[in-house]
């Protein structure tokens, strides 16, 4: 079975110690709290374009390291229609471990930045939007 979410889920999981995972719910209009955690990391992401200090790369990775963080507190839209708790266990850990990948990218970032090594920060940069592609190849409607 194939699920589909988007890089706002991406970053998306659930562990807030060992709590419980819950999908956030939200009307079409209405941003959901991962959603809000999505765009920040995306955000954070797209204005690397423009920032020309390594203080200011790091200070954005830094926002896109905590709003991957925050985001483990939430389940994707698309888990609320899944019944077999089971599969829903399997989803849930699946996407956790797209999420976990996406902080330890964000972290190489962070060293590539610090070392003064751009080539690699583009290298990993690409690495992040192949891991946003597939994230959201599985987990968006």
């Amino acid at each position: 079975m194939k699920f589909n979410f988007s890089i706002k889920t991406l970053a998306f999981a659930s562990v807030i110690g060992f709590g419980m995972l819950a999908p956030v719910h939200a009307d079409d209009d209405e941003e959901t709290p991962l959603g809000e955690q999505m765009d920040v990391l995306s955000g954070s992401l797209k204005k690397l374009r423009k920032a020309e200090t390594t203080a200011e790369k790091v200070a954005l990775v830094h926002d896109a390291q905590k709003a991957t963080i925050k985001s483990l507190e939430y389940l994707p839209m698309i888990f609320k229609d899944l019944k077999d708790e089971k599969e829903k266990a399997k989803a849930s850990a699946d996407f956790k471990k797209m999420v976990g990948q996406t902080y330890v990218k964000l972290c190489e970032l962070e060293m590539a930045y610090l070392a003064g090594d751009e080539d690699k920060a583009d290298e990993i940069k690409g690495q992040l939007k192949d891991l946003k592609k597939e994230g959201h190849e599985k987990y968006t409607d």
